[in-house]
């Protein structure tokens, strides 16, 4: 059976209507579609995750595999980014820890955060547990608006100790304008445990969609 090759492309001209284009698309190579009110998708559904532990001691840090970078197109109103931790903490760390998602061109802690969630303290107790965080996209172009949700449970067996001072944490949080025409931008996550707080994150997780 013969390969099918195309050629990549830039973005092109919207299709007539009841009709729709799909192209390799010449910046990220990735198979994409166009829709006859000029929509731009990407086919599948993008993914980072980290390959060995992550770990923060005292410090914000960006986590490997946070990271997502927009496509051509850029994001549109409701893109949606969930990430997924699963981290284990030592018996050291009392401070309350800071959560921030950060989106620039670098994918480092030099990018900005859009929104920033403090969690509740912690304990000096070993413990693990499990966070998400939920981000819409709510406006695109130069004024664009994000908003996002975290939570976080734990498995110790006290409400009140380890890595929150109660079984669980929700905070809400929406960004204030930003640009988000910016080429290439990065979506990710950093989070600083803390004065003595070492956490070790074996899960790191991303999906993006609706690009």
């Amino acid at each position: 059976m013969a390969d099918i090759q195309l050629d990549t492309e830039a973005n092109p001209a919207t299709p007539s209507s009841g009709s729709g284009i799909l192209l390799f698309n010449s910046t990220n190579k990735e198979l994409t579609t166009v829709d006859d009110a000029g929509n731009v998708r990407l086919v599948r559904t993008l993914t980072n995750a980290n390959n060995a532990d992550v770990v923060a001691s005292a410090a914000d840090t960006y986590l490997t595999g946070s990271a997502i970078t927009v496509p051509p197109q850029l994001v549109r109103v409701g893109s949606r980014f969930r990430w997924q931790f699963a981290m284990s903490k030592t018996g050291a760390g009392t401070a309350t820890p800071i959560w921030s998602v950060r989106i620039g061109t670098a994918g480092t802690v030099s990018d900005t955060a859009r929104l920033t969630f403090t969690g509740v303290a912690q304990t000096a107790n070993a413990d693990n547990g499990w966070a998400e965080i939920d981000v819409i996209v709510r406006t695109i172009g130069a004024s664009g608006v994000i908003a996002g949700v975290y939570n976080i449970t734990k498995a110790s067996s006290s409400s009140t100790l380890g890595l929150t001072n109660q079984q669980s944490d929700v905070k809400q949080v929406t960004s204030s304008t930003f640009d988000l025409t910016v080429p290439n931008l990065i979506f990710g996550v950093s989070c600083n445990p803390g004065a003595s707080g070492v956490w070790t994150f074996q899960h790191v997780g991303v999906q993006a969609t609706n690009l």
